[in-house]
């Protein structure tokens, strides 16, 4: 398994046996246009793949990372594990910084941010306070493993939407998107303003054109009314899965979830074990 440079809040980490038994069992491409820490990707076998992201900051981190692995961890492994570095770092302007220091900023703020969430202000700035408890940058192995698994992959920045219409027979098309909550106030996790409640009703299209034209389609997402009725007839499974969103074990609680595919994956769970 091929470890995730990046910590994210959202991340299947916890679901990956689950997800890795219903992936297909054959398929010629991976794609997925909700990347985040692409956990499933890593570990599922090398293949072709389409990895999209609406977080600018996050595809040009990984189209570096790609290309220069062990440049840009020696730029994050160098960097103070002080508190007051974390803020002063958080502070400076990104766009005034080369491409290599650009990403290694990115990586060392998600390592040391809390939680590993990712969310902005209004003008588009991380805000993220620092986190607490082992705090630390894999070492260059992990980097260059990951640029490696990236060796194959095509990387996108853009509406889920884009990436989805390019699927056909042949793909395996898995898409765990942020969970749309109606009269939710958009706090800026994900970006500001990246999935709104009328994303929900493209999402249910996209992923049903994708279908008709032969892809082989698993969707992690909240057990929304919405969506179990435009898939109905597609197979469902109910999971309920621990969440520790606010990093306070009294805060800790459960949450339901549900994959929707278009494929049986039944006879693949010993694949996960």
């Amino acid at each position: 398994m091929t470890i995730p440079i990046l910590r994210w809040a959202g991340s299947k980490k916890k679901l990956l046996p689950t997800l890795v038994a219903a992936a297909p069992a054959q398929y010629e491409r991976y794609v997925e246009p909700f990347a985040g820490s692409a956990v499933l990707y890593l570990r599922l076998a090398q293949t072709p793949a389409l990895l999209g992201d609406i977080n600018p900051d996050l595809i040009e981190t990984y189209e570096t990372v790609k290309r220069h692995p062990k440049r840009v961890w020696s730029r994050v492994a160098s960097m103070s594990t002080e508190p007051d570095f974390y803020y002063e770092l958080r502070a400076q302007d990104s766009t005034r910084m080369g491409i290599l220091d650009r990403a290694a900023r990115f990586v060392y703020l998600n390592r040391f941010c809390f939680n590993g969430v990712y969310r902005t202000n209004r003008q588009g700035k991380f805000n993220v306070a620092r986190g607490k408890g082992h705090l630390f940058v894999p070492d260059c192995q992990v980097f260059s493993e990951f640029a490696e698994k990236l060796s194959d992959a095509d990387l996108y920045c853009g509406d889920f939407e884009a990436v989805v219409k390019q699927t056909g027979s042949g793909d395996f098309l898995y898409l765990d998107p942020p969970y749309s909550l109606e009269g939710k106030r958009d706090r800026g996790e994900y970006g500001l303003g990246t999935f709104k409640d009328d994303d929900e009703h493209r999402l249910a299209d996209a992923v049903l054109g994708a279908s008709e034209r032969g892809a082989k389609v698993l969707l992690s997402y909240s057990p929304s009314s919405l969506m179990l009725t435009r898939l109905r007839g597609w197979r469902v499974k109910h999971l309920c899965v621990a969440r520790n969103v606010s990093g306070f074990t009294s805060a800790r609680r459960s949450a339901n979830e549900i994959l929707l595919s278009n494929y049986d994956w039944r006879i693949d769970q010993s694949r996960g074990k």
